[in-house]
């Protein structure tokens, strides 16, 4: 269940960007891993490769994804950026 509410954030982050013109309108094809990177770097504001509930309801990002725990944050409430892409890779292969 966990994987599919991934996958179905990860396809609606995916498609956002692409509707939104964010790459010149170019036809092309995302990696996922340089997409995980993308978001994940639009959520960790100070850079720690670790993102809290603080970071991720700062980010425009919490207007497309509307939980934090779909980011599958770990028992100290934290997503780690290691497992963030490798969840996201995985969603996406």
């Amino acid at each position: 269940m966990k994987r599919l509410i991934l996958a179905m954030v990860a396809a609606v982050l995916l498609t956002t960007s692409a509707q939104a013109g964010s790459c010149g309108g170019a036809d092309h094809a995302h990696i996922p891993k340089e997409m995980a990177v993308k978001y994940f770097k639009q959520m960790d504001a100070n850079g720690d490769d670790v993102i809290t509930k603080l970071e991720f309801e700062a980010s425009p990002m919490a207007k497309m994804v509307k939980s934090f725990d779909v980011l599958k944050p770990n028992e100290k409430g934290e997503v780690k950026k290691q497992n963030f892409i490798e969840v996201f890779v995985k969603a996406h292969t």
